[in-house]
Formats: C-alpha cells, sequence, structure tokens
C-alpha cells in the first residue's frame, strides 16, 4: 500500500474519524471530483481512489487491518526518508478547558545530511511584461538584467525569455540563449506597447518550460510585471495550477506600483514560489541574480504538506516563514516549493483546539511531507509526521519558544497592515489610519524606523485623500513581511 494512498488523507479525516465523519468527507469528495463535473488530468483516478478509502475505511474489520498495515508503512518510511523534521508549540501541554483555545505549531522540514551534494540543471522561463508602461528605463533595465542572467547558464541549463502585452511570444529561445550575440541581437527588438494580458505570457511561458522540463532539476518560471492584467485572471490562477501539478514554480516580480499583488500573491502560493516588490527596476539585475542562485542550491522539489488535523483541531492560518516568507491558507495540502540543500523550510500553524473532556494526551495532527529528490532514482519520497501535546489542568506557565515569538511578532505586524488596507478599502478611514499609526509604534520598537516612517505617511495620506498609495501599500505589505526572514535573538 503506497503511502500516496493514506486514506484518511484522501478523505481529510482524522485517523479517529468516526462513521458520520466518513460518510460526510465522502459525499463532499465525490461531489466535487465526480467525472460529470471534471475534466482535469487525474481527476478520475483521485475520484476512484476516495471511493476506495471510503468503502476500506467504513468496514470495521477492513479499516482495522488497513490501520494496521499503515503504522508499519509509515515506521518504515520515518526511517527511510530522506527528510528529516523538528517540531515546537507554543506551550508543552494544552490547559483542559470548556471552550476553544489557540495554539501554534512551529514546523521545520530538512533535507537528510547524508544526501547527495550536487547542483541541480536549471530549466528557467523568464517571462517579461512589455506593455506600454514599460517602455522607457524599466524596459531598458530589464532588457540588461536578463542578458546577465544567461551568463550564469551552466552545461546543463535552459533559459528562454518570452514577452508579452496583449499577445506573447518567445524572443529568446533555449537554443538561442546560448548564444549571448544572438540572444542579446534579439533583444535588442524588443519594444514595448500595448495592453497588459498576464495569462498569455504565463501560457507561452509554460509551454516553454514543457519544451525543456527536466525531472532532474528545478523547473521555474520567473514572471517580471508593472502593469495588471484584465479579464484573465482565472486563466492565470488555472495556469498557476497546472505550473503545481509538475513541480513548476512561479515568481512574481512587480516593477513600481501599479500590479496586482493578490493576484501575484496567490500564483506564487498555488506553486510554492514567492513575490518580490521593486520600487524601481535598477534592482532587478540583483534580485534575478538571487533567484538564480537560489535555484542551484534546492534539493527536493514538488514538496507538498498533506494529512489531516485531529478530530477537535481546526487550521486558522498557516505561513511559510522560510526560504521566503508568504501565507499558506487555511485548508490541506499545501504546496511548499523547493527544499534548499542547506536551508530549511519552516511553517508556522495556527490551529483552534476545541474542547477535549478528559484525556491525557491530543493527536493535534497526522501529516505527511512529500517531495522528490533531484538527480535520484527513489520514486515520490514521504516523511510521516504526527504532533501530539499532553492535556493537563494546570496552567503552562514557561513562555514559548523564541523562535515562535518572533514569528508571531512578524506575522503580527504583516497583519496589522492587511487589516489596516482592508477597513480602508471599506472606508473605514478613521479606523485605518489609528491602526497604521498603531503599526509605526510597533515597527519603531523594532528598530524598523524606515517602515514605521511609511505607515505614519499612509495614516496621513488616508485621512487627507482617504485612501492609500499604491506604493505605500506595497512597502508595507512586502516590508513586514519580509521581516520573518529575522531570525530571533540567538538561533544560528
Amino acid at each position: 500500500m503506497p503511502i500516496e494512498k493514506d486514506y484518511y488523507s484522501l478523505l481529510g479525516v482524522p485517523r479517529n474519524a468516526s462513521t458520520d465523519q466518513l460518510r460526510h468527507a465522502y459525499r463532499e469528495a465525490a461531489h466535487r471530483l465526480h467525472p460529470d463535473k471534471n475534466v482535469s488530468a487525474g481527476d478520475t483516478e483521485l475520484f476512484l481512489d476516495v471511493g476506495q478509502a471510503y468503502e476500506t475505511l467504513i468496514d470495521p474489520a477492513a479499516r482495522a487491518a488497513y490501520d494496521e498495515q499503515l503504522a508499519q508503512v509509515e515506521e518504515e518510511l520515518l526511517a527511510s526518508s530522506p527528510f528529516r523534521s523538528s517540531v515546537q508549540q507554543s506551550r508543552d501541554a494544552i490547559l483542559e478547558l470548556d471552550e476553544p483555545q489557540v495554539h501554534y505549531i512551529l514546523l521545520d522540514i530538512k533535507p537528510a545530511d547524508d544526501l547527495p551534494d550536487r547542483r541541480p540543471p536549471v530549466n528557467l522561463c523568464l517571462v517579461i511584461d512589455r506593455s506600454t508602461s514599460m517602455q522607457g528605463p524599466r524596459l531598458d533595465q530589464v532588457r540588461s538584467s536578463v542578458l546577465t542572467i544567461l551568463q550564469d547558464m551552466q552545461p546543463g541549463d535552459t533559459t528562454s525569455i518570452v514577452a508579452f502585452s496583449d499577445k506573447a511570444e518567445v524572443i529568446v529561445s533555449s537554443d538561442q540563449a546560448v548564444d549571448i550575440a544572438v540572444a542579446r541581437a534579439r533583444m535588442s527588438l524588443l519594444q514595448a506597447g500595448g495592453g497588459t494580458e498576464i495569462g498569455q505570457g504565463l501560457t507561452v511561458g509554460l509551454d516553454e518550460i514543457h519544451r525543456n522540463f527536466t525531472r532532474e532539476g528545478v523547473n521555474h518560471l520567473v514572471l517580471l510585471t508593472d502593469g495588471r492584467t484584465y479579464g484573465d485572471e482565472e486563466l492565470c490562477l488555472e495556469i498557476a495550477d497546472q505550473a503545481s501539478t509538475y513541480g513548476i514554480s512561479i515568481n512574481g516580480v512587480g516593477i513600481g506600483s501599479d500590479w496586482s499583488d493578490r493576484l501575484l500573491d496567490d500564483l506564487a502560493s498555488r506553486t510554492g514560489g514567492n513575490v518580490l516588490f521593486l520600487n524601481t527596476p535598477r534592482a532587478v539585475t540583483d534580485l534575478l541574480h538571487r533567484i538564480h542562485d537560489s535555484l542551484t542550491q534546492i534539493v527536493a522539489n514538488r514538496v507538498r504538506l498533506e494529512g489531516a488535523l485531529g478530530q477537535q483541531v481546526d487550521l486558522r492560518s498557516a505561513f511559510r516563514i522560510l526560504p521566503d516568507p508568504i501565507p499558506l491558507g487555511d485548508s490541506l495540502p499545501m504546496v511548499l516549493g523547493h527544499l534548499p540543500r542547506d536551508g530549511v523550510i519552516r511553517i508556522l500553524l495556527e490551529i483552534v483546539i476545541h474542547p477535549v473532556g478528559s484525556v491525557d494526551e491530543l493527536t493535534l495532527a497526522h501529516f505527511n511531507v512529500s517531495g522528490d529528490i533531484l538527480g535520484s532514482n527513489m520514486e515520490r519520497t514521504i516523511l510521516p509526521i504526527v504532533i501530539k501535546a499532553n492535556i493537563t489542568s494546570d496552567p503552562d506557565t514557561k513562555l514559548p519558544p523564541d523562535q515562535i515569538v518572533s514569528a508571531l511578532n512578524h506575522v503580527a505586524l504583516y497583519r496589522m497592515q492587511e487589516k489596516a488596507r482592508h477597513e480602508a478599502e471599506l472606508g473605514q478611514v478613521a479606523q485605518a489610519a489609528r491602526r497604521l499609526e498603531n503599526l509605526a509604534t510597533h515597527l519603531l520598537a523594532e528598530g524598523e524606523r524606515d517602515l514605521a516612517k511609511i505607515a505614519l505617511n499612509e495614516a496621513v495620506q488616508l485621512t487627507q485623500a482617504r485612501r492609500l498609495s499604491p506604493e505605500g501599500e506595497k512597502s508595507l505589505k512586502y516590508g513586514t513581511r519580509a521581516l520573518l526572514l529575522q531570525n530571533p535573538k540567538g538561533e544560528s
């Protein structure tokens, strides 16, 4: 029985799920995945797997046999997995209460020490916005930066360049990219003009990634844009979901202030990528170098967090802290992206624990971390993770671990600016301005004087113009998000 057919994960139910829970979960999954309503690749197979899972778990004898086999398989996987994990919780023990309580889990996923040290080949496609707003210095700087990235290519790497406005085309193919003179001549023909349709660029870019697809290395798309797409947002998200299926990650790079951060965030979070904000195109060269260098350090891709939470547990939110901070939503499975060789994927989970009654121990979650080790012949690898907590009637006076405190403090700053933005959009100007002033106070306490100044300026801007400035919005959003990369005192 492959662990990828973990029947509890397929149905999204805890290991101690009741018969009613199984029936409810099966009805929902069957309705969502029925072949008469879905034509996406893999949906029919998943529909059949869900049916098999339900038939097995609803039968007490079959379920008992399955549970025994599942425990054996997970024990073997735990011993052989190339992944390692560590878990920290905000409290050592959960207080026995008759009301819901919030609890935090910090989950680290690392590669094993004995994995081979090799640089993976990189299959990269740069998708460049060439709409009218990019004309002049912006396009000139991007053009120059892209050419310098081509010089970083190593044998086995492939790079292609796609440009889009209301249409998209391949400007430099992977064959042309190996000859800098040819690539430079091709890029010199790139001119700005037309509207912005990101879906066009993503479609052609994904085709280029597939044309040079490598199972031995990293497949990645970088979208550079300074504008908003109109009318094709759903197409963009569908393309991101397709990319995620193949382990193709997307990084969004927003230049200036007039681009949709929410769309780019959605594209990145669905594929395990990241979003970067540039006030000016002058920094794009260094940024592209950092992206390319990070891709050469990857040891595993298509890393996902699957499984189910305990029966008395709900997931309120999840945030990837490392290697690049980004919100992950509130449901499983989660796409975590690439695992760096010498780094870690760190996730902060905020859960709500409902009254549990008189028990000594509570299972908070059964997770499976899955991923592909690059350059390896092994099948998709799995790391089972079981997270439990003791239940006590005595309050826990011990402070939470420093790493959790640091992460929570910085996530709180990020959420503060998100709430202020939402209030401003609702027309709650006074409330949003006060929140921004409060944010500035906290930022000053963190030593972030520049961000604090932006927050205060936006509070004034909001009071006078009754709206935030596009540049201020993005500076606060991505500035507070970047604070999550700071280590708590004493952490190596």
